[in-house]
């Protein structure tokens, strides 16, 4: 596409290509300006002027003009919005002061229990000490002589298979016997 530059005079503004033609060009043929048809009720050819976007519209309009159409609604208040979102926010914080809050206690309840549980250990030893002392045979014999117990002398057995009384030292054979708690 070939363009013609023609200088420009001081104090005249420069067209951009494509609209319009300076004073002393002609139009070349299909662009710029139509001439006007020769019947105004001729509307086929139209006069391009502008592109069809920035044109105005011929349709009638289908919005009343009345003033009660143009009134903008008001605004939803915003208010009461925010307190709701502050509200949900404080109640959120709240809710974690009081979680924290428990769990630290209940931290303070499981330490001091573990601690009364190795305290409550260290006595069930002790005593478990005690009472293995206790229960020792010697231990048993010097209670019963400070009660006033004493030894018996003559030993007696009963012999459970044949139901007699043996009187004296157990033979080897009675002493073999293995019985939980006898000791010949």
């Amino acid at each position: 596409m070939a363009t013609d530059t023609m200088p420009r005079t001081p104090g005249t503004r420069r067209q951009p290509p494509g609209r319009g033609t300076p004073p002393n060009r002609t139009a070349p043929p299909g662009r710029g300006m139509s001439e006007a048809p020769e019947n105004p009720r001729d509307l086929s050819v139209r006069p391009a002027t502008a592109p069809r976007h920035t044109r105005p519209s011929t349709r009638p309009s289908t919005r009343p003009d009345s003033a009660a159409a143009r009134r903008i609604r008001p605004r939803q208040p915003r208010a009461p919005f925010i307190l709701l979102l502050v509200g949900l926010l404080g109640g959120a914080l709240i809710s974690l002061l009081v979680i924290s809050t428990t769990l630290a206690q209940g931290s303070y309840q499981i330490s001091r229990l573990q601690q009364q549980d190795a305290s409550l250990a260290r006595q069930e030893q002790v005593l478990s000490q005690q009472v293995a002392q206790a229960s020792s045979p010697a231990q048993i014999a010097q209670e019963a002589e400070q009660f006033g117990m004493r030894q018996n002398p003559n030993l007696r057995f009963i012999d459970l298979k044949t139901g007699k009384i043996i009187t004296g030292k157990v033979s080897k054979a009675d002493a073999a016997i293995n019985v939980p708690g006898y000791s010949p």
